[in-house]
């Protein structure tokens, strides 16, 4: 929990210094599109999914965690790839219906699903739409 913290918000990221027991952590946030576009979030990173009018609300569209390939989050020279699971209708549950939510990764219950050995760092990669809400 940090002790003190400033905000910064620059073309869809929020940052914001954290301070916890005297050090200071730089922390990024990126609102994702919400366009349906799936992207990754690496370790210590986290989605948030936001909806740009009042009377919107969220729909996941698709979410993966695992190591489905190399890239931003996962380098060559790291090793495995290629185990995931689907976790659609968990992201969905946290976030289907609101207006606006956070998934940070790690997190508990997408690790539950045990898609990969213990020792690998995983990522998620998720997609997501805003519909006018009844």
């Amino acid at each position: 929990m940090c002790t003190s913290y400033q905000t910064r918000y620059f073309y869809g990221t929020f940052t914001f210094d954290c301070t916890l027991f005297g050090v200071v952590l730089a922390v990024s946030v990126e609102v994702a599109p919400a366009n349906g576009q799936l992207r990754e979030y690496c370790q210590w990173e986290t989605f948030e999914a936001r909806c740009p009018a009042e009377d919107q609300v969220i729909v996941i569209s698709d979410a993966v965690y695992g190591r489905m390939e190399y890239g931003r989050c996962i380098r060559p020279e790291y090793g495995y790839i290629g185990c995931k699971a689907n976790v659609r209708r968990l992201a969905a549950a946290r976030c289907s219906g609101r207006h606006h939510c956070q998934i940070q990764v790690p997190d508990k219950l997408l690790d539950g699903t045990r898609p990969c050995r213990e020792d690998l760092k995983l990522y998620l990669l998720i997609g997501y739409t805003c519909v006018k809400g009844e």
